[in-house]
């Protein structure tokens, strides 16, 4: 356990000075973490079909903006939602801790091909991909396979090593 644990610290700090280098002189905020995680949630899920990302988020701002700030040296597309028909185009869906209506919101994201990622108890079990939380006052996740074939995304082994808690994945 404490070499994954090192893991995932070395993982999560090279992510977040690639993301704020030059942004920020002093240690990450947790919106910052969290937009690092989001964006390193990409690099290790694949799409069916490639092309940019868009980062959509719900009830999110302080970590949309720092996304909103790194667009220029991510390329990713960075868009705040406030309903569920506004999904169209979203490759990773965040909804945050105050976000409502997240089985809408899942049920939205349908039949399309995007990476759901929340920061709620429970959300696996209503059907998201990723939920991020805390355990010992570090920023851990766990990954829901079964949801994310459902959405047609394969997640790298690389980032389930990383995660605390695997689910589904049986054929």
């Amino acid at each position: 356990m404490p070499c994954r644990i090192a893991r995932t610290l070395r993982w999560l700090a090279a992510s977040a000075l690639a993301l704020l280098a030059g942004v920020c002189l002093g240690a990450p905020t947790d919106a910052q973490v969290k937009a690092a995680y989001l964006i390193n949630f990409t690099r290790y899920v694949e799409w069916p079909a490639p092309g940019g990302h868009q980062l959509c988020l719900v009830g999110a701002d302080e970590i949309a903006e720092w996304l909103e700030r790194s667009q220029a040296k991510t390329g990713f597309v960075v868009r705040r939602l406030l309903d569920p028909n506004e999904i169209e185009g979203c490759t990773l869906l965040f909804l945050g801790r105050d976000s409502t209506q997240v089985r809408q919101w899942l049920a939205a994201r349908r039949d399309r091909a995007i990476l759901t990622v929340s920061e709620q108890g429970g959300f696996l079990d209503k059907g998201g991909i990723i939920n991020l939380m805390y355990q010992s006052n570090t920023l851990r996740f766990e990954v829901n396979l079964d949801h994310a074939r459902q959405s047609r995304l394969q997640v790298s082994s690389r980032l389930l090593a990383l995660a605390e808690r695997v689910e589904g994945g049986k054929p």
